[in-house]
């Protein structure tokens, strides 16, 4: 009983500071996500497919242009599109603001749907 005693009094020193830390690591990795391209507000109608990511205030992500243009190229494809093309620019706004300061930042691009596929022919009939 003693040799047991004497093993959980050295394992439970261990087993708190374990605990101590993993709210820490949770918090670090919550910092660390990367955004992601996503579809955003697009219009059918007019072949604009505009994709969107937001991130917090500090932070500048480096996003992938060619990520950005497989997520508006698959919108377009889905609308009956061949390609998708960029319109130059980027629209920065602010999604969450508190005190007069943006706490959350929305990046959106827009994307012309070109090349009629099967879809779009049948559509405009």
């Amino acid at each position: 009983m003693g040799a047991l005693c004497s093993h959980l009094q050295k394992a439970r020193p261990m087993t708190l500071t374990k605990l101590a830390i993993l709210p820490v690591f949770l918090f670090m990795g919550a910092c660390a996500t990367q955004p992601t391209w996503s579809p955003s507000s697009s219009n059918r109608e007019l072949g604009v497919a505009r994709v969107s990511y937001e991130y917090p205030k500090f932070e500048e992500p480096q996003m992938s242009d060619a990520q950005a243009e497989q997520v508006a190229a698959n919108r377009c494809a889905a609308w009956g599109f061949a390609r998708a093309e960029m319109i130059a620019g980027e629209l920065r706004d602010c999604s969450v603001s508190k005190d007069g300061s943006c706490d959350l930042w929305k990046v959106t691009r827009e994307y012309r749907c070109t090349g009629e596929g099967s879809f779009a022919r049948t559509a405009a009939r």
